[in-house]
């Protein structure tokens, strides 16, 4: 298993940037390019959700850490993080928000686009779980 651990404050800027370099990290693992944009969109959605909901303007911006497991030949596994207020999973709505609703869709598109998503609480930390199987030809060839 490849396992590759990122952080930044989490700024909308900042929650971008770790998608990016994410995204380049897994181009060496991923040869299928609609499954690698399929992944910044999960990536860039679930890091400027902590940017947006995770602290609170009061409390300065503190944490948001992304940590992409590897097991190449199975499935790739994002756990994103922070130390703020945290999801209550009772609370979220995973289906598609009308077209007139100015936001919501994240949460449906990041569980639409993974195999599983789960919401873990462990302390203080609050994580994203998304894991992706991956079919034998979606894998780069080493």
């Amino acid at each position: 298993m490849h396992r590759f651990v990122l952080e930044a404050i989490p700024t909308p800027e900042e929650s971008r940037e770790v998608a990016r370099k994410a995204i380049i990290i897994l181009k060496d693992f991923v040869a299928d390019e609609n499954l690698l944009h399929d992944m910044d969109l999960v990536l860039t959605e679930g890091c400027s959700n902590v940017a947006r909901h995770a602290y609170d303007k009061v409390k300065k911006c503190n944490r948001l850490e992304l940590t992409i497991k590897i097991q190449p030949g199975e499935q790739i596994i994002f756990e994103i993080a922070d130390w703020g207020k945290g999801l209550c999973s009772k609370s979220i709505d995973f289906s598609m928000p009308s077209p007139e609703a100015v936001g919501g869709r994240g949460m449906f598109i990041m569980s639409e686009l993974m195999d599983s998503f789960e919401l873990i609480k462990e302390n203080s930390k609050n994580i994203i779980k998304l894991t992706r199987k991956l079919k034998e030809d979606q894998w780069r060839k080493k």
